[in-house]
């Protein structure tokens, strides 16, 4: 039996490509598949676990007490100091609401179980974490579940033969990589964050370390030769390099994807005698940041995040180079000041766990006031916590999400209407969620209902519909939702007029989610033209039903975050960091240039109205903007939840059209053809 004894430098130099290739993604450094720099992480930290573990299980030395201590002293401290210095910084920069996340994931991360609250933090409304300063705990926690779960099973594993012990964990690894290419398609996000998906890289390296460990990872004689192992090793390295120079981010990923870097990894791991392993990998640059990979993981990400969270624009490249920079010297730092003197510490085990047990309790007292304390928002003015507030606590009722196609039947959606009233159904994607409660509201007078049918990224078309890279079965769910509101609709006679609207112009933006017939196959016509047939046809078969159809112009859209313009208007050091923020104007309101009115989709909907003469179209810009530009607040509340999506407050001014465009005559109309 052999293991892994003594300091491998290759293993570093994995580590440098590992975090090099991510780094250079989250900074756009021309590595658009830099993201698989995660999953060689993953295989080399099963390989050096594994192997300990397993090692020490066959000589009947394991010690839970000596593994968990390690464990500490290798995360703990550089962690515990990346939490507290970004602490520090965002009780100076972040909003009420931010710091509350912040919070949030400060005590999920000391608990390991980020990777879960990040991934159901996840929403139509916050569609990534982007910015959020912790996000790179998520595969921190990934690991520390696999160091819970690990011990036992491959402590199972001396007690059968060693064929069966290879059989068992193969077949685990199988079952996990199985589940990752189905979820992939199907459950993209709980896929990218969650262990049992994830197991199977770890578990590849765990599989490599007890192979290695009987001496038999391959029996065929020539991969063993000189020759075999050089090719081994340069097949395993260009595995790697190819996924981080031609991947995306809208490969779909992990999966399958995953398994071009998760057997490089394997196979470079085992040719330590090669030219890459015992040169490139292995001279002093690649050592010098495998060393410090785990520090530089931990502190690149807040430095870009909280600057995307702080500036209006996105920073260009000479700023990423800085911030990279200072990555890597905060990262030495780390590793010289804080890395090396506790992992060399010589305090006993249980004195180490007893400790860091105290810290991290601190810690998580510390970072969980934030989320008592609401984000601490005596730091900001009155009147911006009011705003932030009606921003971070926006909740739209009656949007089907992703993967939804169920009509909500709710009371406040889909109220039980008797036949002697009548009512007026609001029918669209999130645009139409937004506006609901402006319309719900006007209507408060009414003896009318509001009927509320909305999906998310979902525009009413008749028989077109557009594709969304992350959600690979949107495209028929949201047919299947707009067939079964259209069913709805026909068979309620009480309702006499439907209000249609939407973010009509994203399906005219980008070609791989283009207005279309089909979800794949060619296009003969244009986006425009296929919405505008979607359109047609979906008015059309409403008046067949004797509905009244009022279509909205979409609201204009804005090429920044409203929330972070009056963020950078109420704190000092934001203002500084955005200088074009110069006058008090630019916080109410903003300047022609700054807002996108919806111009092709805008064209297709007076074709539209063309060629329908019974359709009534109105216009939500007309209420919001002015020749000085368009308002974002008024009277102390907020219109914008982001750069595109209406506060409560914000409906409420959008939908001034609504007594004229919808008379006070559903009821009485109905009434009349009885």
């Amino acid at each position: 039996m052999s293991a892994i004894k003594g300091y491998r430098s290759d293993i570093d130099g994995l580590r440098a490509i590992a975090v090099l290739a991510v780094v250079a993604f989250h900074f756009d450094l021309s590595m658009p598949g830099g993201f698989i720099g995660v999953d060689v992480f993953f295989v080399l930290s099963g390989y050096l676990i594994g192997s300990q573990i397993y090692r020490s299980a066959l000589q009947g030395t394991f010690s839970w007490k000596s593994f968990y201590a390690k464990r500490a002293r290798r995360i703990m401290p550089a962690l515990i100091a990346v939490l507290l210095v970004s602490y520090m910084a965002m009780l100076l920069l972040a909003t009420p609401s931010e710091l509350r996340t912040f919070g949030r994931d400060g005590v999920a991360t000391l608990l390991s179980i980020s990777n879960i609250t990040l991934w159901r933090s996840i929403d139509y409304f916050n569609p990534t974490a982007d910015l959020n300063p912790l996000l790179m705990t998520w595969s921190l926690a990934v690991e520390e579940q696999f160091y819970i779960i690990a011990p036992f099973l491959i402590m199972l594993l001396p007690r059968i033969r060693v064929r069966h012990r290879v059989m068992a964990l193969a077949i685990l690894i199988g079952l996990s990589l199985m589940l990752a290419a189905w979820g992939v398609y199907h459950k993209p996000s709980p896929t990218f964050y969650l262990l049992p998906t994830r197991a199977w890289e770890l578990g590849a390296g765990v599989l490599l370390a007890i192979l290695t460990a009987h001496r038999s990872p391959i029996h065929l004689r020539f991969l063993h030769t000189s020759l075999g192992i050089e090719l081994r090793a340069l097949l395993g390295l260009l595995l790697i390099i190819a996924p981080i120079m031609l991947y995306t981010r809208e490969t779909p990923f992990p999966g399958l994807a995953a398994l071009p870097p998760v057997l490089g990894t394997v196979l470079l791991l085992n040719t330590e005698l090669s030219w890459i392993n015992r040169r490139l990998l292995s001279c002093r640059p690649m050592r010098f940041f495998g060393l410090i990979s785990y520090s530089l993981y931990l502190w690149h990400w807040p430095l870009i995040s909280m600057t995307h969270m702080v500036l209006e624009k996105p920073p260009g490249l000479f700023l990423h180079v800085v911030l990279m920079v200072i990555s890597i010297v905060l990262a030495w730092l780390s590793y010289r000041l804080i890395e090396t003197p506790f992992r060399r510490s010589r305090s006993s085990e249980t004195r180490s766990l007893v400790r860091y047990a105290a810290i991290m309790g601190v810690v998580t007292l510390m970072t969980g006031a934030a989320v008592a304390g609401h984000g601490f928002p005596q730091r900001w003015p009155a009147d911006f916590v009011q705003m932030d507030h009606e921003a971070s606590t926006y909740d739209p009722s009656c949007l089907a999400g992703y993967g939804d196609t169920r009509l909500d039947d709710s009371p406040q959606c889909m109220p039980d209407i008797g036949e002697a009233s009548g009512a007026v159904a609001l029918i669209g994607d999130s645009h139409a969620a937004a506006m609901a409660q402006g319309i719900r509201q006007r209507m408060a007078t009414r003896e009318e209902d509001l009927v509320v049918m909305t999906k998310s990224s979902c525009a009413f078309l008749s028989d077109i519909s557009r594709p969304q890279t992350d959600h690979p079965d949107h495209f028929s769910e949201c047919r299947r939702f707009n067939d079964q509101v259209l069913d709805y609709l026909i068979n309620a006679p009480h309702i006499k007029t439907v209000v249609m609207t939407g973010y009509w112009q994203a399906g005219l933006e980008d070609p791989r989610a283009s207005y279309r017939p089909d979800a794949e196959g060619p296009l003969p016509l244009s986006a425009q033209e296929y919405l505008q047939q979607g359109l047609e046809r979906a008015i059309h078969r409403l008046n067949q039903a004797g509905k009244q159809v009022v279509l909205v112009r979409d609201v204009p859209l804005m090429d920044f975050s409203p929330v972070k313009r009056l963020a950078t208007c109420s704190n000092a050091v934001r203002t500084l960091l955005n200088p074009h923020v110069q006058t008090t104007q630019h916080c109410d309101r903003v300047e022609p240039d700054a807002w996108q009115p919806a111009q092709k989709a805008n064209t297709v909907i007076d074709r539209v109205a063309a060629s329908q003469p019974h359709l009534k179209v109105v216009d939500p810009e007309h209420y919001l903007c002015r020749d000085q530009g368009c308002q974002i607040t008024g009277q102390g509340h907020i219109f914008y939840v982001d750069y595109q999506h209406l506060t409560t407050h914000g409906a409420m001014v959008a939908t001034q059209w609504f007594d004229a465009a919808v008379p006070l005559s559903s009821s009485q109309a109905f009434a009349s053809q009885r």
